[in-house]
């Protein structure tokens, strides 16, 4: 943020910020200070950005017929950065939005004799176009595409103990937002669309595959076989000098390709920091050289 003293210099086009307005002070290099400098506001608005590293804990339930005909119950944690950021496309209607997520979850089977273990990276990248504004709530609508590779092993099994994760889809989402005298909420949904996924056949080793049986490993992923809901509600919540973040996070995903059938399901709660910083837009570059000639 930038502010004025009473001393002017003879720099020309300093500027002045002042919530979502941008000033211009014109004051010719060759004359006198003027008393009153003229200027000249416009309004332009502040691009913001919202970082929040938050993690969260929880249940899950586990199921993949390639390792096991059982569901496996257990808990989950997740660790996540997300980057919310305000751009200037679409006149300033846009709002980016990137998510760095790691995740662990850990279960047994009802005979509590088994263990499985969870682990998966997703990357998500895309953004929200506001179709509603107001001083307090904002309403939007976009995608995202996400890359996701993890792994789910079984200590009980001796041939095939693990299996790989691999997905990529285009997701639809929707977002709204509402701002209380106590703070803000959030609340997002996603779900993908169109996608690919990796699955072996059923039976089908991953010996096999690593002697070239490859095929049919890359499958095309819709609403056939793959159903997929991300559910995110948070509360920010200032407290002194900082602001904490809280809700609740679920993630449902099910998969059927190959005659096997997947599903890991999660539900937790969330705690984090957000931080939010302020960017001003950049002006297009002018030539100056010739001004006054």
């Amino acid at each position: 943020m930038f502010s004025v003293s009473p001393a002017f210099s003879q720099e020309i086009g300093t500027k002045i910020s002042k919530e979502d307005t941008v000033c211009q002070v014109s004051i010719p290099v060759e004359t006198e200070i003027p008393e009153e400098p003229l200027i000249r506001c416009e309004p332009v608005p502040l691009l913001y950005t919202n970082n929040a590293i938050t993690a969260s804990i929880g249940a899950a339930n586990m199921y993949d017929t390639y390792l096991s005909p059982l569901e496996y119950k257990g808990f989950s944690i997740q660790l996540m950065y997300e980057q919310m950021r305000r751009t200037t496309w679409f006149d300033y209607r846009f709002y980016k939005q990137q998510v760095f997520q790691l995740d662990f979850a850990k279960g047994d089977n009802p005979a509590k004799n088994a263990t499985e273990y969870w682990g998966l990276f997703n990357y998500r990248i895309g953004g929200h176009y506001m179709l509603y504004t107001t001083d307090k709530f904002r309403l939007g609508a976009g995608g995202l595409w996400d890359i996701n590779a993890g792994v789910l092993y079984n200590e009980r099994n001796g041939n095939n103990p693990a299996t790989a994760r691999g997905y990529s889809n285009l997701n639809l989402s929707a977002t709204a937002s509402y701002k209380f005298s106590w703070g803000a909420i959030r609340w997002q949904m996603d779900t993908p669309f169109v996608g690919i996924l990796f699955s072996p056949k059923y039976g089908q080793s991953y010996y096999e595959i690593s002697l070239g049986n490859s095929v049919g490993l890359v499958n095309f992923a819709s609403f056939h076989n793959q159903r997929a809901l991300r559910n995110y509600i948070t509360a920010d919540i200032p407290l002194g000098q900082y602001i904490i973040r809280v809700g609740y996070m679920g993630s449902w995903v099910q998969t059927k390709v190959h005659d096997i059938q997947t599903h890991h399901y999660t539900n937790s709660f969330v705690i984090g920091f957000p931080i939010e910083g302020v960017k001003q837009p950049r002006k297009k570059t002018r030539n100056q050289y010739w001004d006054g000639y």
